[in-house]
């Protein structure tokens, strides 16, 4: 069995309004990765391209990294991983490179699911069928009531089962432009305040049962992440994620040693060896890598055992599509230290609802479960695709 082909496919979703993250607006696109055999099989992955045009990471896995790929038997995931991050080393080992690798490697272990004729998880070695699912959302936006809004979603999106939510804070709305780097600018009273009423509101709206995550996007510094933790400190929150940069280690050693409300991350990390030090300095209390991101699903095993090995959870970033959606709950389905997985339902999302045949559904108790398909057990939309294609 060989690989034959290997396509990055760009895609765009629109959004309904505007929505903002710490940083800026928010935009809803992806790079999907097909990887083509001889026998006529095809794995489907996605890479990450967040902070920049999609092309660039088309370009990478089409122009470079597929050149490790053909002619390769597709059963060698390991092989093909260290083959291509060793070949890239000089120029690599970060960014675009690994979000490529990501998406290849999420397409390898679907193949492999589907020679083998089995769900990927099983292939993995299976913990459980089912993991916990948490609403991703909470953007800011530009209507006046935005703070009721978001509270009125939260209450919605846990009466559709979700027992876990998280919204966005760290957006200085007092500043024409979002604020950036701020560890240096710092973070307007005003912008505090105002993120202290989102959380309250959010804790009111969904009552004292349900676990409630906060995510600054790392645009808060030290100070300010300590003074928020204690301003919060009776909103029983679950998790507060990458508050500062995840470059500053010692800032989030500093933090983490300092207050009770665990600390999760980091998304925008790459690979074992910044995980190791996340890890080993004890940064964070919750292990928390992009699967599209971090090195693909291979990747993500290994950084789970580390944080296991450190009896710390693993609950990997997961606002994406579809694609993304189904690695993180196939390896979170494969490990014994993880409980929730990250479920997007900010607007309506068709990269995760519609790009795919087969879209996953929450059960009554707040669990999504792996498909019983082969691989991923995710078929995508062609329709869909080739009509939200940028490329």
């Amino acid at each position: 069995m060989q690989i034959v082909d290997v396509e990055a496919i760009p895609l765009s979703y629109p959004m309904d309004e505007k929505r903002y993250y710490a940083k800026g607006e928010i935009s809803r696109d992806v790079v999907i990765v097909e990887i083509k055999t001889d026998t006529g099989l095809t794995g489907i992955g996605e890479a990450a391209y967040f902070g920049g045009p999609t092309v660039t990471t088309e370009t990478v896995i089409e122009e470079e990294l597929s050149e490790y790929l053909i002619g390769e038997d597709p059963r060698y995931i390991e092989k093909i991983w260290e083959d291509i991050y060793v070949g890239t080393s000089q120029h690599g080992r970060r960014g675009l490179t690994v979000t490529g690798m990501s998406g290849i490697d999420i397409a390898l272990w679907d193949l492999a699911g589907k020679i083998h004729d089995v769900p990927t998880y099983q292939l993995l070695g299976p913990f459980k069928d089912k993991v916990k699912a948490y609403a991703s959302a909470g953007y800011y936006t530009d209507r006046e009531d935005d703070t009721e809004k978001l509270a009125e979603d939260m209450a919605r999106y846990v009466d559709d089962g979700f027992t876990g939510v998280k919204l966005k804070l760290g957006r200085d709305t007092h500043t024409e432009t979002v604020a950036k780097w701020n560890q240096y600018k710092g973070v307007s009273k005003e912008s505090l305040d105002e993120d202290e009423k989102r959380v309250k509101a959010v804790r009111e709206a969904v009552g004292p049962k349900v676990d409630v995550m906060v995510d600054p996007n790392n645009n808060w510094d030290v100070k300010t992440t300590l003074r928020m933790a204690e301003r919060l400190k009776d909103q029983d929150l679950y998790a507060i994620e990458e508050p500062i940069p995840a470059d500053d280690t010692e800032g989030m050693e500093k933090i983490n040693s300092k207050v009770n409300v665990p600390l999760s991350g980091c998304e925008t990390a790459y690979t074992r060896y910044e995980f190791r030090e996340l890890i080993e300095r004890d940064c964070v209390d919750i292990v928390q890598p992009g699967i599209n991101w971090v090195g693909g699903i291979s990747e993500g095993l290994k950084i789970a055992s580390m944080a296991a090995s450190r009896n710390k959870l693993f609950m990997p970033h997961a606002f994406s599509s579809a694609i993304d959606l189904a690695a993180a709950i196939h390896v979170t389905c494969s490990i014994p230290n993880s409980e929730f997985v990250e479920y997007d339902q900010t607007d309506y999302n068709g990269l995760v609802t519609d790009m795919v045949e087969d879209p996953f559904e929450l059960d009554e108790h707040g669990y999504v479960s792996p498909n019983d398909s082969p691989g991923l057990g995710i078929t995508l939309d062609e329709s869909f695709v080739d009509n939200h294609r940028t490329d």
